[in-house]
């Protein structure tokens, strides 16, 4: 599927599943949803797909960023709690495994080690050293990156370094099909989002929430 399809299923599915009700725990779950959805392409080379890639790498680097500063306009910023709750050579440590696996990844081809269940514990273990609340979200956009490329015609080296990979080859990765999940991300994102508002602001719809539920 296309950056922008990864990017509103990672983050609609992070919110959906996770179902945080603070804006801290909003602000990590799409941290985290929409880091784990777009960084499996980062072994995109070929000019097309990287040109989708640069774009998706983009918009994931906006929607992070507007995140973090939400997430500081809480009495505990987002920011403050992830130095204050974590040892900064753990932090470092984090994102230097987490540097090389992005080379790793760069480097092995399209859909094999960074479309794999290795890469996505390791990658997991990186996450979870920089910061753990950003870990679910990461877990649900990675795997939902994994299994929405699965359903392409291209096969996914799940079991990477074993040989071959997984397809169902129900439909091309810029087709119709990603068109719906982009727009059913995006709805389920939105929805989710405005639940949560409507629930802190006070306002009974009493319907709305249960609809959600």
């Amino acid at each position: 599927m296309m950056s922008k399809t990864h990017i509103t299923m990672g983050i609609g599915a992070s919110l959906l599943l996770l179902r945080p009700n603070t804006v801290s725990g909003i602000s990590a779950a799409i941290i985290g949803g929409t880091f784990g959805a777009i960084i499996p392409d980062i072994d995109c080379k070929s000019t097309k797909i990287s040109r989708d890639a640069l774009y998706g790498r983009l918009i994931a680097g906006a929607v992070i960023a507007a995140s973090v500063i939400w997430g500081q306009t809480q009495p505990v910023s987002l920011l403050k709690n992830i130095l204050h709750t974590h040892v900064t050579n753990t932090i470092l440590m984090g994102f230097l495994l987490m540097s090389v696996l992005c080379v790793a990844g760069r480097i092995s081809g399209h859909r094999n080690f960074s479309h794999s269940f290795l890469f996505f514990i390791l990658m997991g273990g990186s996450v979870y050293l920089i910061y753990p609340a950003f870990l679910p979200g990461f877990c649900i956009g990675c795997l939902s990156h994994l299994l929405l490329d699965c359903l392409n015609k291209k096969p996914v080296r799940l079991l990477y370094p074993l040989k071959g990979g997984f397809c169902l080859k129900m439909c091309y990765s810029d087709g119709v099909a990603n068109t719906v999940l982009l727009w059913v991300g995006l709805v389920l994102m939105i929805f989710e989002i405005v639940a949560v508002w409507l629930q802190q602001s006070g306002f009974k719809a009493e319907l709305y929430i249960n609809i959600l539920m």
